[in-house]
């Protein structure tokens, strides 16, 4: 086992973490958060620019590209009332998409504030929440790819362990490599899916090549689709992706207004 394997509560203690470097970043101002935000923002088109220019870049769906058995068109994830992907998604309440890159420190905040809210209105069944893990900073870990490998190993655990994808996210946060580092080895991945429930055999082939195709085409298909930098949510109020849009007037770096917004959608 690697030295950042987490203890077995993974979820309890990736939250932790997280929001002890949340704690740990009181002195920052909103605004400091919003100005990284926009630098992310001006990156991001250049970055795409450049993945949708590669001729080996497949289409969403294409062969060669294979998805997570329960992701749809646009990449999403989906994860149910009881927290196991594909299972009792709900389809009439409003849609809520989350876009996150594993080298991305604000994604990392952003769930610090809003993961127990999130889980909170997913559980009781107010929203449908998918999870788009993407790649747009492989640039950010000094050769390695570490954004497609660690979006790849997502898309694994979301098609070959639905029941501990949620959790696998969350951990994979909480051991967060810092920007401009090697990232995290494929065996560290590994060893951190393990320790969140994902058998040998399936931690095993995280690194899938196909995966990690179907990463990049979703990101392509993320950037079509409107998002711009992460993190990034996009919120439909009829739960149809297509009647939604990228929500851009919600400060969801302040503690609540998040959950409080989405609340208002179903009053």
């Amino acid at each position: 086992m690697a030295s950042k394997t987490p203890k077995p509560d993974a979820r309890a203690a990736a939250k932790a973490k997280a929001q002890a470097q949340v704690r740990a970043q009181e002195r920052k101002t909103t605004m400091m958060i919003v100005a990284g935000s926009v630098v992310g923002l001006a990156l991001f088109g250049a970055l795409i620019f450049f993945i949708v220019n590669q001729s080996k870049v497949p289409e969403l769906g294409a062969e060669g590209s294979t998805s997570p058995a329960a992701a749809d068109a646009t990449g999403g994830i989906p994860v149910g009332t009881g927290g196991v992907v594909g299972e009792a998604v709900p389809t009439d309440v409003p849609r809520v998409d989350i876009y996150l890159d594993f080298m991305c420190p604000i994604c990392n905040t952003f769930e610090a504030i809003n993961a127990d809210d999130l889980d909170d209105l997913r559980e009781s069944g107010d929203i449908a929440l998918y999870y788009h893990p993407i790649s747009i900073l492989d640039r950010f870990s000094s050769g390695t790819e570490f954004s497609t490998r660690a979006a790849g190993a997502a898309g694994v655990v979301a098609d070959q362990a639905p029941e501990q994808f949620h959790d696998f996210v969350a951990t994979m946060f909480a051991n967060q490599p810092e920007e401009n580092s090697t990232g995290l080895s494929d065996e560290e991945i590994a060893d951190l899916a393990i320790a969140v429930g994902v058998t040998e055999g399936v931690a095993n082939n995280l690194d899938n090549t196909d995966f990690k195709k179907w990463a990049t085409a979703a990101t392509e298909q993320a950037s079509v689709d409107g998002m711009q930098g992460t993190p990034t949510v996009r919120v439909s109020e009829t739960g149809d992706f297509a009647d939604g849009a990228v929500l851009n007037d919600v400060d969801y770096f302040t503690e609540g207004s998040l959950r409080a917004y989405l609340e208002s959608l179903g009053s």
